[in-house]
Order: structure tokens, then sequence, then C-alpha cells
């Protein structure tokens, strides 16, 4: 089975910088990978040709919300997947928001990427648990999927965004396992298990494995060599 890769550039790349990227992206080797870039609104036409995504969407259709960017709109320009609840997101957004923009992505027929983790508070009070439980709980709440609808969850501890150190493997393991178990629980049938954190070239063969379908990269997809070690490894 293929794996999945989200790369999240988040605001790392100018334009001339995005292009330079993509044209070194288009050497890779890509078959067995299911690759997802999320680039900033402004390179979207710059990396036409991959299966694309958001970064954010917000959760009213049209409407005067200066500098927010619409599902629908999204949807509307081929926009196939959109991250909700990233860890910056969580800064602004609380677990209510989440849930509107989650039910706008699908009502906009987009598959979206539901990112949960916890804060280094949380880990240090052993709220790990109880913190992604209610995140998924709030999150999902009155959402029914059908048949047509697909979900992505991505397990992200908000205390590695942005660093160098990821959690061990059997850790990883231990929270996917928990996840599925809530997911299993409330009925959801159709989705895929992301982790993001920190992740690169040399610690993505140390939590590689079989429980994972994929993962979420920031700063790492953005430099062409880090990523293609990345891809090779997970192919």
């Amino acid at each position: 089975m293929k794996k999945i890769l989200v790369c999240n550039q988040k605001m790392y790349l100018t334009y001339d910088e995005a292009k330079v990227l993509k044209n070194q992206m288009d050497t890779l080797d890509i078959e067995n990978v299911d690759l997802i870039v999320c680039p900033s609104y402004l390179n979207y036409e710059i990396f036409n040709g991959y299966n694309l995504g958001a970064q954010d969407a917000f959760y009213e259709d049209k409407g005067a919300f200066t500098g927010k960017i619409s599902a629908y709109d999204l949807s509307f320009r081929g926009i196939k997947f959109c991250l909700v609840g990233h860890s910056e997101i969580r800064d602004i957004d609380n677990d209510e928001v989440v849930n509107l923009k989650l039910k706008a992505v699908l009502k906009n027929s987009m598959i979206p990427i539901l990112c949960v983790g916890e804060t280094k508070l949380d880990k240090e009070l052993r709220r790990t648990a109880e913190v992604i439980k209610k995140q998924l709980e709030v999150a999902l709440k009155n959402i029914n999927l059908n048949e047509y609808d697909s979900l992505y969850i991505a397990y992200e501890p908000r205390y590695l965004i942005g660093g160098k150190n990821t959690l061990s493997k059997d850790d990883i393991i231990d929270v996917i396992n928990y996840i599925k178990k809530i997911i299993d629980f409330m009925g959801i049938k159709k989705y895929k298990l992301l982790y993001g954190g920190a992740i690169s070239s040399e610690n993505i063969k140390e939590i590689d494995c079989e429980y994972l379908d994929g993962y979420l990269l920031g700063n790492s997809c953005v430099s062409f060599e880090e990523l293609k070690k990345i891809i090779e490894c997970i192919k």
C-alpha cells in the first residue's frame, strides 16, 4: 500500500523559491507514494499537476470575512484536501471552530486532514489521552460520512512542531492505536492515520511502521534533498 505524504509548506517559500522546488520535485520518483502538496494560497498554480491541499479553510462559503479563504472557493478551484485544526491554527481556533471547518470541508467535497495533539503542558500533566479524545469527539460531532467521504487524521504532538526531536516509534504506536479505538467506537469506517512532528530524513526510518498510513511534513518538505531522502525511505 502506498504511504501518504502530506507536504505542508506553510509560509516558507516565496513565489520564486516555490518554482525552483517544483522543478526539483518533478524529478522525484513518486510512483509508490501518495504525495499531497499544501502550498501557500499564492503558490497553488505552481504546483498544478500534484494532489493539492489547503493549509486551512474558513467555515462560511461567502461573506464579509476579511482575510479568510472559504472551503467552497478552494473546492471550486480544484483543491482536493484541506488541513483542519493544525497545531498552529489551534492557537486561534477552539475545538468548536475546528468542527465547523471540518463540516465545511466535507460539504464542499474535499478530504479533511484533521490534526490532533497535545501541548507540552498536557504531556507533562499526562493528559494526552484526555486531550486527544476531546479534540476528536468535538471535531467529529454531528459528522455523518457518506460512502464517498474520506477522513485523514494526523497525530502531531504540538510541542514538537518545528523542533528537531520526534517521538519514539512505541509512543507513536500507542497514541495511534488509541485514536483508532476512538474512531472505531464512533462508527467511522473510512479513515487514514498519519503522524506529524519534527519528521526528518534522519528519524523517518526509526518511526516508520505498519500502523501508520502516512506522514505530515513541515519544514522538511521544503528542502528538496530532505524530501527526496524521506520519499526514498518510505517507498
